[in-house]
């Protein structure tokens, strides 16, 4: 009953609010915040939050650890971006997951989470909440727990954020440019780092649920910590613990702006147009006959036939209006994820130099996805005698033809993934000053990832078919035509028929079981060997040895790929890769006539891997500040992402005949190598330029404003550039030499097998720019803060050796990117403003997502309509704190999406239009509008 009333009385002012706040005082559009837990633009100190106890770093070091860098030194900033979110505006939205408001950051693209992906079956992703910065794919982000690896949740080496301890986190640093100098693979595109709070002394709490306007889609969460100092202040006690649940929505026509929207061919000009309803024409839930004299005759409750309406055709098994058949209004567009966590810690101070610690960790996440109906789009034959037909329609026994036949066998049921990941992390360090300047910090690290994914209530092929080809024995009993194996007779003429003894006869799991395992030896030296007349010159060096091991089996049945999806297959191998490492900050200039101050930046790297050889890594950089208000940075960077073991060493493979045209047309039985890896790989090459100025004017105090710009390239980018045997063969035939790399012979010259594997033929490039904008006033007993971000993406361009895409523009999700789904709008953006007052907080965030287009392929012949509409969101918050209590108790209430904002409609152009949502989930919001309520405090 709220929700309309503030909805119809206050979703104009409050949309008026934000829109004369960005117009009047942030006239750049987007800002940086400096404040709580936030690094000054001026100078890269990082200011304490209230929710902070004690300095950042650890031990009797104090200095602060910019990110991007290896180099530790107050004052320093690096010239590398920099986006942080702090506590406070992590606590702000109050999410259920720290993933969903770093999703937010318009740097990041959405990559995987628990409303996005709930389609597919194969990978074993669904429910993980996996970052995706710059669009690059999900691969070419590092994350990073206070700077170190960890063990990734997939064989892809892709970091699930729910196993990351949520409370503790102090803030999230977002480096928004190529950091693989400083931190080796993977940071292409850039780095996410969680930083946590590891000197929290105290006890502190939070309990929180939430509930969508619909009443579904509730969230529960409950998390403690307490930390404590014992021998004289000597040594650190913290342990740190969340539960935390997040229903499922399944149904994506719980939802009014669902109207089985699909892009359609239009058998004239335009070629397409998105239409609405769209339904099946060639399947009905209990099952339709396609052919013989009884054609159009579906089959309902209890088997009762009745005429199917067909509506005005609309491409391959499509059709618009007619009788409503549809299967995609039962995807789910949210997930249930179960995510249970425990972190520890004990540091010791050994001596007055030395600092000890361990920790341990402890994550559990629990998904559970209802999937799709398994469809059978008009390609079952079902014989005219079967028993289960209505005597109007069943032929004599023995007697009859095949009747074509389509159902998506809603008896069944969906299918239900369900995913079990457990990460363990154990790690032992230490921080020692070695007298002067010099400082040593060492660490080993062994992290350990299990995870389970089934996908249940799979149909077996083989059985399936054998089950429902029906007869009458010689006693009149309903039998299987062959009953090897014990087969019972399935029922799919109608709903509520089927039973359950031959329904669990048909079904299985599709399972596999992962170890994935990482250990990690690291050690670096910082200090300041001498000083130049602008200051002392830092260096930082070291080394780092990391082992990563996939360990899977998979069952029998999906190793022979006998069910209708998942066939899970498993990835066994390993690589272990040796780093050094040197960076060094010189200052050039100081307190001079336009050089208030100059330092350059350098950094090196070289890694060896035992898979893919040795590649140097470097980046240069300097931070020019002509006057105290305005500071200029650059970075120029050589950066790698070595081939992760799912690229190296997966493994599918089956019998298959192709034609080689080099031999007129000769057919050769082959083995095909599907979706495998390639053990030649090379790592992929990007050459990344970012260049920024950062404006703090004395004049306007509490304001600082950046841009920055990137360019990225990589080459040798790794990519599949044939989607079939045939294709891969044809290619070669046409003169790729990438496409005969996965071409072998024998001896006779007749063709042996063909690779399906990504290959290092390929390249992207991408540009674009970043705004950030801060500004904090006091406005009568109170403060405000006003925080906005932007980023606008120029382009992102993709060359497979054997197609070119432009993707920037995009968001219909019709590309894909290293298996996630892909949205590319030109611009994003985010605008933060707060109020506070004694305990009073009050919050608006509006995002904003930018117009688009269906493809830039199209134009005004190919589609009627190629242009999607802006979206904006506007969430509030509100809190008070009762700072005379003890303990502090703060109480809060969120509303995300406060103006129940539909996302739009649109469909990606594919292959698959009856799985079209109409929309695309998880970039746009498709839940609606949110609450979320809590109390949370300190003693």
């Amino acid at each position: 009953m709220i929700y309309p009333i503030v909805r119809k009385a206050y979703g104009p002012v409050l949309t008026s609010m934000v829109a004369i706040t960005t117009t009047l005082l942030l006239p750049s559009e987007t800002w940086a915040q400096e404040g709580a837990g936030q690094p000054s633009q001026q100078t890269g100190d990082v200011v304490p939050s209230r929710e902070s106890d004690g300095p950042i770093a650890d031990g009797a070091d104090q200095g602060i650890v910019v990110t991007g860098s290896r180099v530790k030194r107050d004052g320093f900033q690096a010239p590398t971006p920099l986006t942080m979110l702090g506590v406070e505006q992590i606590a702000l939205t109050a999410p259920a997951n720290v993933a969903d408001v770093v999703n937010q950051l318009p740097a990041l693209s959405t990559g995987l989470n628990p409303r996005a992906g709930n389609v597919g079956t194969s990978l074993g992703v669904g429910g993980l909440n996996i970052l995706n910065l710059r669009n690059l794919g999900a691969t070419r982000t590092l994350v990073l727990v206070d700077g170190r690896r960890v063990a990734g949740s997939t064989s892809s080496g892709l970091v699930d954020v729910n196993t990351i301890p949520q409370q503790l986190i102090e803030r999230v640093e977002v480096v928004t440019g190529g950091a693989s100098a400083a931190y080796g693979s993977d940071a292409v595109a850039g780095v996410v780092n969680f930083i946590l709070n590891k000197n929290f002394t105290g006890l502190k709490y939070e309990a929180q649920a939430g509930i969508s306007s619909r009443g579904d889609g509730g969230s529960r969460k409950i998390a403690a910590s307490f930390g404590t100092k014992f021998a004289d202040g000597r040594g650190h006690f913290l342990i740190s613990g969340t539960y935390s649940d997040q229903d499922g929505v399944f149904n994506t026509n719980s939802r009014g702006w669902y109207n089985a929207s699909k892009l359609v061919p239009t058998g004239s000009t335009p070629t397409f147009r998105l239409a609405a309803p769209v339904y099946i024409s060639n399947a009905a839930a209990g099952g339709l006959i396609l052919s013989g004299p009884n054609a159009g005759t579906q089959f309902g409750a209890g088997g009762a036939p009745s005429q199917f309406q067909f509506g005005t055709p609309a491409g391959a098994g499509l059709m618009i209006g007619g009788t409503p058949s549809d299967i995609a209004g039962a995807i789910p567009l949210a997930a249930e994820v179960r995510n249970r966590s425990v972190f520890s810690r004990l540091s010791f101070d050994a001596t007055g130099d030395l600092n000890l610690f361990v920790e341990g960790s402890y994550a559990r996440s629990k998904v559970f996805s209802p999937n799709v109906y398994q469809f059978k789009l008009g390609n079952l034959s079902i014989q005219s005698d079967n028993p289960f037909l209505p005597d109007s329609i069943r032929a004599p026994a023995g007697t009859g033809t095949a009747l074509t036949f389509g159902t998506w066998n809603q008896d069944i049921g969906k299918l239900e993934v369900h995913n079990d990941i457990q990460t363990y992390r154990a790690l032992g360090g230490l921080q020692w000053k070695l007298g002067g300047s010099w400082t040593l910090d060492a660490y080993y690290q062994y992290g350990r990832t299990d995870a389970l994914n089934e996908v249940r209530n799979e149909t077996i092929t083989a059985r399936y078919n054998q089950a429902i080809d029906a007869v009458r024995n010689s006693s009149g009993t309903i039998v299987c035509r062959d009953p090897a194996n014990g087969c019972v007779p399935l029922n799919i003429i109608g709903t509520g028929v089927a039973s359950p003894q031959a329904i669990a006869w048909v079904t299985g799991t599709t399972q596999r079981d992962s170890r994935i395992e990482q250990h990690v030896v690291a050690a670096s030296i910082q200090g300041e060997p001498f000083s130049t007349w602008a200051g002392p010159v830092s260096v930082a060096f070291g080394g780092e040895y990391r082992k990563e091991k996939v360990s899977e089996t998979v069952d029998a049945l999906s190793l022979a790929s006998a069910y209708f999806s998942g066939n899970f297959k498993p990835i066994n191998g390993s690589y272990s890769v040796k780093e050094g490492f040197a960076e060094v900050v010189v200052p050039l200039a100081k307190d001079a006539p336009f050089l208030q101050s100059l330092e350059a930046n350098g950094a090196v790297r070289v890694t060896d891997y035992t898979t893919s050889g040795t590649v140097t890594t470097w980046k240069i950089g300097a931070t020019w500040r002509p006057v105290d208000d305005i500071l200029f940075r650059f970075v120029r960077s050589r950066d790698i992402r070595a081939p992760n073991i799912a690229d190296l060493f997966a493994q599918s493979q089956a019998t298959q005949t192709v034609t080689d045209p080099f031999n007129g047309g000769r057919l050769d039985t082959i083995t095909a190598f599907l979706n495998s890896g390639n053990p030649n790989l090379k790592p992929e090459i990007a050459q990344s330029f970012t260049a920024g100025v950062v404006l703090t004017p004395r004049w306007i105090n509490g304001l600082s404003v950046s841009f920055d710009y990137y360019n990225i390239k990589i080459g040798g980018y790794i990519t599949s550039i044939a989607g079939n045997t045939q294709q891969a063969v044809n290619l070669c035939f046409a003169g790729n030499q990438a496409a005969c790399s996965l071409v072998t012979r024998g001896s006779d010259g007749h063709i042996t097998s063909v690779r399906l594997a990504g290959t290092n033929a390929g390249s992207l490039r991408t540009s674009g720019f970043d705004i950030e904008a801060a500004y904090r006033f006091d406005l009568g007993a109170g403060r405000v803060s006003l925080r906005a971000l932007a980023s606008h993406l120029n382009k992102l361009n993709v060359d497979t050796s054997v197609v070119r895409t432009e993707y920037a523009g995009e968001v219909s999700g019709q590309n894909v990117l290293a298996s996630v789904p892909a949205y590319f709008p030109k611009w994003r953006g985010s605008l933060t403003a707060t109020y506070e007052q004694g305990g009073f907080t009050l919050g608006l965030v509006g995002r904003y997502i930018g117009k688009g287009v269906v493809a830039n392929s199209f134009n005004s012949t190919t589609i009627a309509n190629n242009n999607i509409k802006a979206v904006g969101y506007l969430d509030a918050a509100i809190s008070y704190r009762f700072e005379d209590v003890k303990g502090s108790p703060e109480f809060f209430l969120t509303v995300e999406n406060l103006l129940d904002r539909d996302p739009p409609r649109l469909a990606p152009n594919s292959a698959l239009q009856f799985l079209n949502t109409g929309t695309s989930p998880g970039f746009y919001d498709t839940i609606g509008t949110s609450f979320r309520a809590g109390i949370r405090g300190k003693f």
